[in-house]
């Protein structure tokens, strides 16, 4: 026989029994003679077979025409019910299966479809009232006390789905999924005692199951209910068996709340050590821990608590975040900065994150990264202006002005409710035209942030410094130059900018003194140059020589500094 031909009669065989239990039902177990019950069996078995093979049109025509013959066969109009539910038909298998339960009232599996239509058709009080006229109808259908349960959360009659729960605890004893269920309603309904009590019951019953406890535990902390919560936990860690993790957690918030930071830190070493526990609850605890208001609190321990959490959970976006977060509060900058990279890595779709990456690209004059992980970050937050302003100003400081000029318009355009931030593009945008030899339009943009601000420090500092490189307006220059230092009187760059503008206008004495104060605050090798110009012009060729030789040694100088050593000559 091949594997065709035995499947056939495979199906065969099942589609027999099922006919003959619906012919039980329907004729209270007396077999059918005569015509119209063979055509009836024809066509029901045809049915059965089509079924099963899950081509329900197809038995659905033949349990129609089975019906036809015999027009109150409850078995019948359950098998028709049946396919118009398969076919999503449900205003045809409700009729069917009322009719099936209508001719037949002593099989439970009518009852049960006609409820699934209902539910399926969200008529959830009529699907009640299928359940309980079955649970009185069949003896021995007090089960289904948990289908009548679910139907009445369905719709919100919170004390009925209680009472169904608690005949079935009556009838069956006390079940794990029952009491989390009744738990889980009473919480709904704020009754935490309530819930409390269900607890007690699960590990009275079972005292040497530790979830039932530590489950009890956490619903006792999470309400507050600390000094009944901790001898519970405290006896599991006695015991010294496999302790659940969640037991180490729970003794950390415990003993955070009364102030006992030095054992909530052990516990929580031994939670942040256990594979078993998930980074996300690590990272909770690590908030909660870290945070206070708006600052962080950082503690060696808690530093190095949140290091072993990114070394077992790398792919943990916020446990890095956190890390970088300690990282910065400390001044490690840079470690920092190689944390927030791999959150961002991990997940882009975090504003700070990526804004924590740029300010600090920033503060460590990293322009070249600044450039690329601005473009990042512009490519998810393509209208976050402040972004933009990263951009273009990465951009200038690698020369890139064509560049820069468009992102910085295109943050402009963003900043127009922002006047602090539309100062900021404005100045740049000052800087960048200035790159393109576009002077009169750079001066423009300068203008018009000192329109908004007169003491704005970026803009005097840079058009003051550019109108002296040009030496042009030279009074104007120095007015700015003079307004800014007034304003800025230990900024050892605004100094810096004076004493040249003062230099660039042959008040070489000032230029001097300006430029030794700038050089007291912060001995940058552009300052050292400019200070050997002015000394030369004061005829002191070799203390200028001197300060040429130092400005090379630390960097920042012009094209000709090589050249003012050499030949002792000045060079512009």
């Amino acid at each position: 026989m091949n594997i065709q031909a035995f499947y056939k009669l495979i199906v065969l065989g099942m589609a027999l029994v099922l006919l003959s239990l619906c012919q039980v039902s329907a004729q209270g177990g007396k077999s059918s003679v005569g015509r119209k019950d063979v055509e009836t069996d024809f066509y029901f078995t045809e049915g059965m077979k089509f079924y099963i093979l899950g081509k329900y049109d197809t038995a659905l025509e033949n349990f129609e025409k089975a019906a036809d013959i015999k027009t109150k066969n409850a078995g019948i109009q359950y098998k028709i019910a049946t396919c118009h539910f398969k076919l999503k038909q449900l205003g045809k298998a409700e009729n069917h299966a009322q009719s099936a339960l209508k001719f037949d009232e002593n099989n439970k599996y009518h009852y049960e479809l006609l409820a699934e239509i209902y539910k399926a058709q969200f008529k959830y009080k009529a699907a009640t009232k299928v359940y309980k006229k079955l649970m009185n109808n069949i003896k021995g259908a007090a089960s289904y006390n948990y289908h009548l349960a679910e139907l009445h959360l369905l719709q919100k009659d919170y004390d009925e789905a209680i009472e169904a729960y608690e005949t079935l605890e009556k009838s069956f004893g006390l079940s794990e999924d029952v009491i989390y269920a009744k738990q889980k309603i009473y919480l709904q309904q704020g009754k935490f005692n309530k819930a409390i009590e269900e607890g007690k019951k699960l590990v009275s019953f079972a005292p040497e199951e530790t979830r039932y406890v530590v489950a009890l535990a956490e619903l006792l902390v999470t309400n507050n209910k600390l000094n009944e919560a901790l001898p519970l936990l405290e006896e599991i860690e006695k015991q010294k068996k496999d302790t659940d993790p969640r037991v180490y957690l729970l003794l950390a918030s415990i003993y955070k709340s009364k102030g006992e930071e030095a054992k909530a830190i052990n516990q929580l070493k031994r939670a942040f050590a256990d594979p078993e526990i998930n980074g996300d609850e690590k990272v909770k605890l690590l908030v909660q821990y870290a945070q206070q208001g708006d600052k962080i609190k950082v503690s060696n321990e808690l530093v190095l608590l949140a290091k072993t959490v990114v070394e077992m959970h790398p792919e943990q976006a916020q446990a890095n975040t956190i890390y970088a977060d300690m990282l910065a509060v400390q001044g490690k900058k840079k470690e920092a900065l190689k944390y927030y990279i791999k959150a961002a890595r991990k997940d882009n779709s975090v504003l700070q994150v990526w804004t924590q990456v740029l300010v600090l690209e920033s503060d460590l004059n990293m322009m070249d990264s600044l450039v690329v992980h601005s473009e990042e970050a512009l490519e998810t937050f393509p209208n976050y202006a402040l972004f933009w302003l990263y951009n273009g100003t990465a951009l200038l400081s690698t020369n890139q002005f064509e560049e820069a000029s468009g992102a910085l318009e295109e943050g402009k355009r963003l900043s127009f409710n922002n006047k602090d931030l539309l100062n900021e593009f404005n100045a740049r945008l000052g800087d960048a035209y200035n790159g393109l030899k576009q002077y009169e339009k750079s001066f423009g943009y300068y203008e018009e942030v000192l329109k908004q601000n007169a003491n704005h420090a970026y803009t005097l500092n840079n058009y003051s410094y550019f109108l002296a490189l040009r030496k042009q307006n030279l009074d104007k220059a120095k007015k700015m130059a003079a307004r800014l230092v007034k304003n800025n009187p230990n900024d050892a760059t605004y100094l810096d900018t004076y004493g040249w503008v003062l230099y660039v206008a042959k008040d070489y004495k000032n230029a001097q003194k300006y430029l030794e104060k700038s050089l007291e605050k912060s001995p940058e090798g552009t300052t050292y140059e400019h200070y050997g110009d002015v000394l030369f012009k004061l005829g002191n060729t070799a203390k200028a020589i001197e300060q040429w030789q130092k400005a090379k040694e630390l960097g920042g100088t012009s094209q000709f500094i090589d050249k003012k050593i050499a030949d002792k000559k000045l060079y512009e």
